[in-house]
């Protein structure tokens, strides 16, 4: 035993017993394992909200093309010799040129390169799609896997924004 000064007077201090010298070195275990848990949520919450935030744009950009396919004046294309036709492909060309100039502004250009537009009609309802094909294949966050939690994160293989609107 040593003696040490202190304001209480003078201590005795026992140096450390067997049992607590085997601990020392768990708090650097369970920092490194609370380290891994928390590097796993924070990762996680990351890489789940870059697709939740594109999907976003998806669907903003799908919802602002369709707005503007109902906006196309039908009358501006009644002197044509086929009127119909030349208003819905009037329509696509303007939805199309919405669509890719809100993605042009939101997106990174990595993404922006991989987002696809498609205008489908059924009758007289137009819908806009969106896509991001193969986001599994070639995702913005790399995708981790971990032997008991599994990938993070786990999306679809495809991200997509739809919108519909009747245009006549």
């Amino acid at each position: 035993m040593r003696q040490v000064a202190s304001p209480i007077g003078d201590t005795n201090i026992k140096p450390p017993s067997g049992r607590l010298r085997g601990q020392r070195g768990a708090a650097a275990i369970e920092a490194a394992l609370l380290f891994v848990i928390f590097f796993t949520l924070f990762y996680a919450i990351v890489s789940y909200s870059i697709p939740m935030m594109m999907m976003q744009v998806f669907n903003h950009a799908a919802s602002a093309g369709a707005r503007a396919g109902v906006a196309v004046e039908r009358s501006y294309f009644d002197d044509e010799e086929n009127a119909e036709a030349a208003y819905l492909t009037g329509v696509e060309a303007r939805v199309r040129d919405v669509v890719e100039a809100f993605l042009d502004d939101t997106l990174l250009p990595s993404a922006r390169a991989n987002a696809d537009v498609n205008l489908t009609w059924d009758n007289d309802i137009l819908i806009v799609t969106v896509r991001y094909a193969g986001y599994r294949a070639n995702p913005l966050v790399p995708i981790l896997r971990f032997p008991v939690i599994g990938d993070v994160p786990r999306v679809p293989d495809d991200l997509i924004g739809r919108a519909a609107v009747q245009v006549f």
